[in-house]
């Protein structure tokens, strides 16, 4: 019982440590006038609520899977479903052993193995990442998630045809699922293979109408197409959108576009 209590007492301050850390960063950033003060007093107490219902969370969760992990330290399940909580928690190196010890108890239990390539896709590590989508995969783990994580970590990486073939086999198997075309469009214009990612970020389009980037995307792969009045006609679509990324850039391009337009008609 006692080694139980010690347990969870670690849980838990480590789960406050990470909310004083986050409110330390943001008070050495402040200037403390007036108005920083007044602004730090506000965030602190929109931190105390959300740290309230987050203990809420902790204590609720986390405290049962502990719970379920003392009663069965044998069973994988108990240490996914507790890694799992640590995964959505942002513990992910608390998180990863406990799908590894998950592993150790049966090393063919899928969620976990699923769940390790999302931590390593978290910290950007794509070789390990590719490594368990894999291997999930192989194990008939064919989900629309673990085909797009690894269509996304094959891009990430460099590695644009096998891009290609991850995210069109999630494609097969979900249409609509958000993300996967516009990715699939990425990896096709690194090939150079312009109409086939102008294929894909209309087909995007097709599902999510307001996605600016399928729009930005579009008016790149038109401009290397040669295809400027398209491509212009795509980036002020762009521009039209609220929030859309480095507006001036955009701007800078159609501009330029527009020049050599203007120079190659006068010639």
């Amino acid at each position: 019982m006692k080694r139980e209590r010690i347990g969870k007492l670690s849980i838990e301050r480590n789960f406050h440590r990470g909310s004083e850390l986050s409110f330390k960063r943001l008070k050495s950033k402040m200037k403390k006038g007036p108005l920083d003060w007044l602004i730090l007093s506000i965030v602190v107490i929109l931190l105390l609520i959300g740290t309230s219902h987050r203990n809420s969370l902790w204590k609720s969760e986390a405290g049962l899977m502990y719970d379920a992990v003392q009663k069965s330290p044998q069973k994988a399940r108990a240490h996914h479903n507790l890694g799992y909580v640590f995964y959505k928690l942002e513990l992910l190196d608390d998180a990863k052993k406990e799908f590894e010890e998950a592993l150790r108890l049966d090393p063919n239990y899928v969620p976990s193995i699923y769940n390790l390539g999302l931590i390593s896709y978290k910290k950007g590590l794509w070789d390990e990442s590719i490594l368990y989508f894999k291997k999930a995969r192989d194990m008939d783990l064919k989900t629309p998630d673990n085909f797009y994580h690894l269509g996304r970590s094959y891009l990430m990486k460099g590695a644009h045809r096998e891009a290609v073939e991850a995210l069109e086999s999630l494609i097969q198997i979900k249409p609509g699922y958000k993300g996967a075309n516009i990715n699939l469009g990425l990896a096709y214009g690194a090939l150079k293979q312009f109409n086939e990612a102008i294929h894909s970020f209309q087909e995007e389009l097709r599902y999510y109408p307001d996605n600016f980037y399928a729009y930005i995307y579009l008016g790149f792969a038109y401009r290397e197409l040669r295809d400027y009045s398209k491509a212009v006609a795509y980036f002020k679509k762009a521009l039209t959108y609220p929030g859309v990324p480095n507006p001036e850039g955009i701007e800078r391009v159609i501009l330029s576009i527009e020049g050599k337009e203007k120079q190659r008609k006068g010639n």
